[in-house]
């Protein structure tokens, strides 16, 4: 599983996702690896990430990379094939399989959006949503989150917009510095997330990525 937070904004939106690799083998046991991954996988028109196993986020989005000119709401069939793979290759009623979900941002007039595609019901009928404005999505595995109740409430009181900073400088220094420390402490009661995280920030003039440490 991951830990995703993600910010959508009036012009802009900003995701940030750890890097901590967890996998399921062929006997249904969860793998640990030290290697840090990056779960945000670019795409021509922005970001596509995912909560849920590894195999299946990876896999969802290299089927939608492959296929010249498809439209981003086909990301919903690519996650189906994708999960479909794996349950043939480890079987059924894996947690993280099961409810691995994605979500991706578009380039649009005003700067960026966010969409959300995951599945509320047993027969895995994945629905799209679109993220409201100055909203705040929080995926994890582990549902305790009062260590960073507080921080999470200060984010939100305190969300700007891109054009409310000079530059991007600014605007980058300005997020990480609040977002850190929602990771260093989520990451100390759910052991399937990394402190360290990868951060994406896009606007209707690019995207600025980076790597936290959080050390």
């Amino acid at each position: 599983m991951s830990f995703i937070l993600a910010i959508q904004l009036n012009d802009s939106i900003i995701v940030a996702s750890d890097n901590k690799k967890v996998t399921i083998n062929l006997k249904g046991e969860l793998n640990f690896s030290n290697e840090s991954i990056c779960k945000i996988f670019p795409w021509k028109n922005g970001m596509i990430t995912g909560t849920g196993e590894y195999f299946v986020i990876s896999r969802a989005v290299s089927i939608f990379n492959n296929i010249e000119g498809l439209a981003p709401e086909y990301l919903s069939d690519c996650l189906e094939i994708s999960r479909r793979f794996r349950e043939y290759e480890i079987g059924k009623d894996y947690f993280q399989v099961a409810h691995t979900k994605l979500m991706y941002s578009v380039y649009t007039e005003n700067g960026a959006q966010l969409y959300r595609v995951e599945s509320f019901e047993s027969n895995y009928n994945y629905q799209v949503s679109k993220a409201e404005p100055m909203d705040i999505t929080i995926w994890l595995f582990n549902p305790t989150v009062e260590t960073i109740a507080v921080n999470l409430k200060a984010l939100y009181d305190d969300l700007k917009d891109r054009s409310y900073f000079k530059n991007n400088t600014e605007w980058v220094s300005y997020y990480i510095e609040r977002i850190a420390p929602i990771f260093k402490k989520q990451s100390q009661q759910d052991w399937l997330m990394s402190q360290s995280f990868d951060i994406f920030f896009q606007s209707k003039d690019g995207f600025i990525y980076d790597q936290i440490p959080n050390i």
